[in-house]
C-alpha cells in the first residue's frame, strides 16, 4: 500500500482493507501528492472556460476530488489516463493530494490509449426528461450552478414548439446596402420625412414585384451615371424621391 501522508488511522485501515480485496487484481486505490501526478501529453477531451472554472469552485467547495482519476503508476509517479481535468482543476483549487485509483501493470502505448479514450466514450447519455425532471429538484442557486446545468442548457437540449406565422407562405427577401455616414444620414431623413406625409410604422415591407421595380430603379441610376456602387446609384434614385415628395401628401 501507498504511504498515506494525511489520512488518519480509521482511514488507513480503510484504504488497507480495500487494497487487501483488489489484491486479485492490478488495481489499487492511494491518497498521492498532486506533484506525483503526469498529465498525458494529448487528451482529446476538452473543456470550454467556464466548465474548468465550474470545476475548480466545485471542488474548492467540496475540499477534495469526489471522482477518482485513473492512472497506471510508472516508479514513483502516476500517469493520468483518465481525469486530466480533474487533477489540473484539482491543483488550481489548491489541493496538495487526491485519490486515485491506479495499475501497477504496464500498459502498453496503445493500451493506455484505449483506456484513455474507453473512460471517455463510453459515458451513456442523459434522458433529457428525467434530467430536467431532476434539475428542477434543486431549488437552491448555489447548488444549481454546482450541477453544471442551467436553464439555457436545458433549453437549447429540449427547444421550444413554435407556432408558425400565419403569413407561413409570404416570400420575401432581405436586403442589405452599405452607406458612408453623411449618406445614411440623409437616407434616414428622407424616409422620416416620407413616413410623415404618408403615415405609417418604420417597417419596411414591399410586394416583390416593388422590389424588382427597386431594383430598376437602381439599376438605371447605374446605367445613366455609369456607376458600380449600389448605394450612390441608391442615393441618385433619392433624389429622384425627393423632388416629388411633395406628392405623398396629396
Amino acid at each position: 500500500m501507498e504511504p498515506s501522508g494525511g489520512l488518519g488511522m480509521v482511514e488507513e485501515q480503510a484504504l488497507r482493507e480495500i487494497n487487501r480485496r483488489l489484491a486479485a487484481s492490478s488495481l489499487r486505490l492511494a491518497l498521492v501528492n498532486l506533484d506525483d501526478c503526469e498529465l498525458v501529453e494529448k487528451n482529446a477531451r476538452y473543456m470550454t472556460a467556464q466548465q474548468f472554472r465550474r470545476l475548480v469552485e466545485n471542488i474548492k467547495r467540496d475540499g477534495a476530488l469526489t471522482s477518482v482519476p485513473f492512472a497506471m503508476r510508472r516508479g514513483e509517479k502516476y500517469l493520468i489516463l483518465s481525469g486530466n481535468h480533474r487533477v489540473r482543476a484539482a491543483r488550481e483549487a489548491g489541493l496538495k493530494e487526491i485519490v486515485i485509483l491506479y495499475t501497477d501493470k504496464q500498459l502498453s502505448r496503445q493500451e493506455q490509449v484505449a483506456v484513455q479514450l474507453s473512460h471517455n466514450a463510453i459515458v451513456g447519455q442523459d434522458d433529457l426528461a428525467v434530467l430536467r425532471e431532476l434539475y428542477d429538484e434543486i431549488t437552491d442557486v448555489a447548488l444549481k450552478a454546482y450541477s453544471g446545468l442551467d436553464d439555457e442548457a436545458l433549453g437549447r437540449m429540449e427547444p421550444p414548439k413554435l407556432e408558425p406565422l400565419s403569413e407561413a407562405d409570404l416570400e420575401y427577401r432581405v436586403v442589405s446596402i452599405v452607406f458612408l455616414p453623411e449618406e445614411i444620414e440623409r437616407a434616414e431623413a428622407l424616409f422620416d420625412r416620407a413616413l410623415e406625409r404618408a403615415g405609417g410604422s418604420r417597417v419596411w415591407l414591399a410586394r416583390r414585384a416593388d422590389y424588382e421595380r427597386f431594383l430598376d430603379a437602381v439599376t438605371a441610376a447605374k446605367d445613366a451615371r455609369r456607376i458600380k456602387n449600389t448605394a450612390t446609384a441608391f442615393m441618385l434614385v433619392l433624389d429622384l424621391a425627393e423632388r416629388h415628395l411633395e406628392e405623398l401628401a396629396g
